[in-house]
């Protein structure tokens, strides 16, 4: 057991500056615990540290300390986001242009539509939240009417039917 141990130490050691490269990229420990055991020659030392490294990754997963998320997970957040101004965040790992492209509108038919009075209303979208036009509207919204939600400038966001466009914002 004292040479097994020694084995691990000192592989660590050795495969500090891999270690010390995807702590540069913000990668959690647990994450580069695993990278570090590849490095290994002993099979059974590195078999011994991936058991120990998947074990930790396992426990901070299911503590939520760490959170996994494939692509379609991450395209899922994106749309539940949009109309939303937030700050870029990290985990979608992707250029500014990229992160603006892939979410420029959201399509869909009208749920939920409520009159709010002076000729506003308020409407939900699945999987992207709760919305109210920002002016009156001669538009007829009714529930089922399919529209698109465009990304307007400055932030701003008009909600098109029928080729004509209001004003709208996300409310939650």
């Amino acid at each position: 057991m004292l040479k097994l141990t020694k084995a691990v130490l000192l592989a660590a050691l050795c495969a500090s500056p891999a270690y010390t490269a995807d702590a540069e990229s913000n990668r959690p420990k647990v994450y580069t615990d695993i990278v570090v055991c590849r490095a290994l020659a002993d099979a059974g030392a590195r078999l011994t540290c991936f058991d120990a490294a998947t074990k930790a990754l396992e426990d901070a997963t299911d503590n939520r300390q760490i959170v996994m998320l494939d692509q379609d997970d991450v395209r899922k957040t994106k749309k539940s986001l949009f109309g939303f101004s937030l700050p870029k965040i990290p985990f979608f790992r992707e250029s500014d242009a990229e992160q603006e492209a892939e979410f420029k509108q959201v399509e869909g038919d009208l749920a939920g539509v409520q009159s709010i009075g002076a000729g506003k209303y308020q409407f939900t979208v699945k999987d992207a939240g709760v919305w109210q036009t920002m002016e009156a509207t001669p538009l007829l919204l009714k529930d089922g009417k399919p529209f698109t939600i465009k990304r307007g400038a400055l932030g701003s966001f008009l909600l098109v039917m029928n080729g004509r466009g209001i004003r709208v914002k996300r409310v939650s």
